[in-house]
């Protein structure tokens, strides 16, 4: 399903659903499906799953070997759907793959490739997939790839700065942030400190480089990927509260074998100066199992977060941007 469609009958749907259930207590999902520990997916009927923060790209035989179990290479469309079947999301954000050269990243195409078009095509139309853009707003057709992405009903933007070399300039690119704004796009944006491949410098995506740009351009919903991690959560804490357009992606932040986690007692401080509605629960996958999931959520509700609250963090935070994008 394009975001254009998702929109139309799925996020704001969803929310009409929800006022219908407000005034007669009556509405039920049709369809629900089973998730670790017993729980259903919409078990309060709030909001669709949405598995976020999903990289797909070409067969890495290399790095991901080929699943037995279902046939399919992890990074592949048919993979990221036979694995939300199995957790019981409804949706699943997949991100297209870097435009760089071959060897810098796994999440990558062949140089000289069309990542949008690639992962157009994997998709296939299929209902449970909301495409994310991977952009760079420096390069020369910047502006051109971000309309086609949105006439194409891409859900969102996603930006690497260390992977794809650039910097975070409001100013430099205030044409493309504000083409962005224009079509009230959301932006994930990768936050901390990332060592692999080269070395590329942390000023140019520290999260206050993001607080320009989310003060110069309200209407952009940004979302913060890993929060900073521990090397930069509390400034990205400090950017959160003071622009309400922003958000927190919890992608690889909840256990200490992430690269990017987040002390349990900063994390309370998210939760406890944002709320669950500006918080998006993220996977980073392949890089993910169902078993972290399974670890999360308990993590979760061991923070003391009710089905309320889950049922944001675990869709209802992103349906919402996707909805008021919509307005």
């Amino acid at each position: 399903m394009d975001r254009r469609n998702f929109v139309k009958m799925g996020a704001i749907g969803m929310v009409g659903a929800m006022k219908t259930k407000e005034k007669s207590g009556s509405y039920r999902q049709d369809e629900q499906k089973e998730t670790p520990e017993g729980m259903r997916a919409n078990s309060s009927g709030d909001y669709p799953r949405v598995f976020f923060h999903c990289h797909c790209f070409p067969p890495n035989p290399e790095r991901f070997p080929l699943d037995q179990s279902t046939g399919f290479y992890p990074g592949s469309i048919e993979y990221l759907c036979a694995f939300i079947s199995r957790l019981g999301f409804d949706y699943a954000t997949a991100i297209s793959p870097f435009e760089v050269p071959p060897g810098r990243c796994t999440s990558r195409i062949d140089k000289d490739a069309d990542g949008l078009a690639w992962l157009e095509e994997q998709a296939g139309g299929r209902d449970e997939i909301l495409l994310f853009a991977s952009l760079d707003p420096g390069s020369k057709k910047s502006g051109e790839r971000l309309t086609y992405a949105h006439e194409r009903g891409f859900a969102g933007v996603k930006f690497h700065p260390v992977i794809c070399r650039f910097s975070i300039d409001a100013e430099r690119d205030r044409q493309f942030y504000q083409l962005l704004a224009d079509y009230r796009m959301p932006l994930l944006i990768h936050t901390g400190v990332f060592s692999s491949g080269e070395p590329w410098p942390l000023a140019e995506y520290h999260p206050l480089r993001i607080d320009r740009l989310a003060n110069l351009f309200p209407d952009i919903p940004i979302i913060f990927a890993h929060g900073g991690g521990r090397a930069f959560c509390r400034e990205v804490l400090g950017v959160l509260q003071a622009n309400p357009n922003t958000y927190l992606d919890l992608t690889h932040s909840l256990d200490s074998k992430y690269a990017w986690h987040i002390p349990r007692s900063d994390m309370e401080a998210f939760f406890d100066r944002l709320g669950p509605s500006r918080i998006i629960y993220g996977t980073d996958f392949p890089w993910f199992a169902a078993d972290d999931f399974s670890r999360d959520l308990a993590y979760l509700k061991k923070m003391g977060l009710n089905q309320k609250d889950l049922n944001l963090v675990l869709g209802g935070t992103f349906m919402q941007i996707i909805a008021k994008s919509s307005k």
